[in-house]
Formats: C-alpha cells, structure tokens, sequence
C-alpha cells in the first residue's frame, strides 16, 4: 500500500511542509518505507481485531439464544444475515450492468427462509407460506415485461434468482442444523462457526506473515498456500475443541465437518472473490470497518452449509 496524494495535501497547511533538508515531506521522503510498514500493519490490525470482535458478536449473540427465547432469536438473527447479505450481492450485480429486482428477490428469499423455519415447527401456517412463493415467482417475471431499464431482462431474471439460490437457501438450510435432533439446540451451529472461522483466522494470521507462495493469484492474489495450511491445522484443532464442548455429534463426525470446511470454505471464499474481481469491486460494502461487507464474513458459510446438511442426512441414510 502506497502514501497517496491526498496524504500530502493533508500537510499543505504546515509552513514546514515545503522546507527542503527538515521539512515534512522531506522526513516522509526518507522514512518512507518504514512509514509504509507501519500503515500496513495498522491496516491488517484493524482488519484481524474487527473480524475477532464481529465472530465473537456472531457466537455470543447465537449462544445466548439458547437461553432467550431461543428460537426467536435465533430466527430473526439469521433472518436479517440473510436479507443483508442477499442486498449487498445484488447491489455487486448492478456495478457489473446487471439490474436483478432485489426487492422481489429479497422477498422471496426470506420467504424461503421463513418456510424452511416453519418445517420444523410444524405450524398450522406452513401451507399457506409454501404456496405463496408460487404467485411470487411467477410475479417476477411478469414485472420484467414492464422494465424499461436498459437491460437484458432474462439475465436480470436469472440474477434475482441466483442471490436465492447463493444466499438465501443456505441460510435456510441452517434450520436443519438448528433441529437436528427433533428440538432447537444452538450445538451444530454453533460448532460450524467455530470451525469455519477457525480456519479462516488461522489462513489470514500465516498467509498475512509468512504466505508466499499464490493459491489462486488470477482469483484472489492474497491467499496462499501457506495460509490455506494453517487454516485447515485451525479447523481441525478446532472440530476436536467443539467435539469436547458439544455431545450433539460424535468425534468422527465433528473432525469430518473440519475436512468438509476446509475445502467448501476455502472454495466459498474464492467464489465470492470471483465475485467482487468481476464487478472490480474490493468489498462487497463497508458495513465492517477495516474488513468489508457482511458478505465478506459469512462467504466461507455458503458453500459449507449446504455441503455439512448433505453430509449428515447421508450418514443418517447410512444408518
């Protein structure tokens, strides 16, 4: 990271700034480097203690849902993940020229959600949830016949759907996890955070220090092999940490959680890298200083829930 010029101008008011051999410019010219080390540290510090403190928020918050009215919480906590994270990704989509109705899109994604909760209450209401998305979907379509923007109206179509499809049904998966043994426990969920971001603090602590050799430099120049490493030693020091804490499942299945996360995370990550390089955008928004948008904290998740519910409605197949 270089100083730029707007760093300068921030000087121009001292009288000193100008003086040739003692002025400001001239100790910045000649400390340069270290003064380079130190801003980029700062940045990565900021950027390390913001995503501790927002993981940390995450696990408390959903721990202490197991004691507040559980469900409740827990359903509009992921509730408003969801809508958040669906609206940053559509609002991606419009810088690469691509106009998805976010507001349709959003609806139906959080009706999804809904529905998938209601499942396992087994409400009265299910029905009536489940055949509304019917006019809903088919209401998208009608609303393209009367856009007038400058688009291509079935990619916008298929852009309304993907954010669906990408955000909104793993995070109704997660209400498997949250029932998986007939009654709401926070176990399962709250194993996978630890293990998910386990592994990517462990891949940014090595990779950030230490990482030099390129992952995947035409995806994402900043992750490397090294970090890949370290984040998968995080993960599986972490499934036998969670194994020891929670009962919900056995140790095999806990260290093979681990396994599954360290490639649908790492790939998770990289998808949504693949994102951001084709809108040229760095972050999906600025809603976590120093780190990004909240789809940049939970993009590791996306790939890994619906891959972590397979795994276990296999094994249960399997007896």
């Amino acid at each position: 990271m270089t100083l730029s010029a707007p760093f300068y101008r921030g000087l121009d008011f001292c009288p000193l700034f100008y003086q040739e051999k003692s002025g400001i410019k001239f100790i910045i010219n000649q400390y340069r480097e270290q003064i380079q080390k130190i801003y980029t540290y700062a940045q990565k510090t900021k950027q390390f203690c913001t995503a501790v403190f927002f993981d940390c928020l995450l696990c408390t918050c959903h721990y202490f849902c197991h004691f507040l009215v559980c469900m409740d919480l827990f359903f509009s906590f992921f509730f408003y993940v969801a809508m958040l994270a669906m609206l940053e990704f559509y609002k991606l989509l419009k810088q690469a020229n691509v106009a998805p109705m976010r507001g349709y899109g959003i609806c139906l994604g959080l009706l999804l959600y809904t529905i998938a909760f209601s499942y396992y209450l087994q409400g009265n209401f299910l029905p009536i949830l489940s055949y509304s998305c019917i006019p809903l979907t088919v209401l998208i379509y009608i609303v393209a016949l009367y856009s007038h923007k400058p688009s291509n109206p079935f990619l916008d179509i298929a852009a309304t759907f993907l954010g669906i499809l990408y955000v909104a049904i793993p995070c109704g998966m997660l209400h498997y996890l949250a029932f998986f043994k007939g009654i709401y426990s926070n176990q399962l969920i709250l194993g996978l955070l630890a293990i998910v971001w386990s592994q990517d603090t462990g891949a940014y602590l090595v990779g950030s220090t230490i990482g030099r050799a390129k992952l995947f430099k035409r995806i994402s120049p900043q992750k490397t092999w090294e970090g890949l490493v370290a984040g998968a030693l995080f993960a599986v020091m972490a499934g036998y940490g969670t194994a020891y804490f929670f009962n919900i499942l056995p140790l095999w299945q806990w260290l093979s959680i681990s396994v599954i996360t360290i490639f649908t995370g790492t790939y998770g990550d990289l998808v949504a890298s693949l994102l951001k390089r084709s809108v040229d955008a760095k972050n999906t928004s600025e809603m976590i200083p120093g780190h990004g948008g909240l789809l940049d904290r939970v993009d590791s998740l996306l790939l890994t829930i619906p891959t972590i519910v397979a795994f276990l409605k296999i094994t249960l197949l399997c007896g």
